[in-house]
């Protein structure tokens, strides 16, 4: 069973977010369990804010549309 990527909404992950530190094979997301908890905080496993990732991807046409 694959789990749902925090980031960009694909099931790419073994295991079930958060915390896992499982980098997504689609955004490259590492999915921490800080910025799962505070999707505005810049730093940790990824540079950018998991809210502001997400945005980026949107705008790309990257993300999930059921995400």
């Amino acid at each position: 069973m694959k789990y749902t990527c925090p980031c960009c909404g694909y099931k790419t992950l073994d295991e079930e977010p958060p915390g896992t530190y499982a980098i997504c094979t689609i955004c490259f997301w590492e999915d921490d369990g800080v910025q799962w908890d505070d999707p505005d905080w810049e730093g940790g496993a990824n540079l950018p804010s998991l809210r502001q990732a997400q945005k980026t991807l949107w705008y790309l046409g990257l993300v999930k549309k059921d995400a």
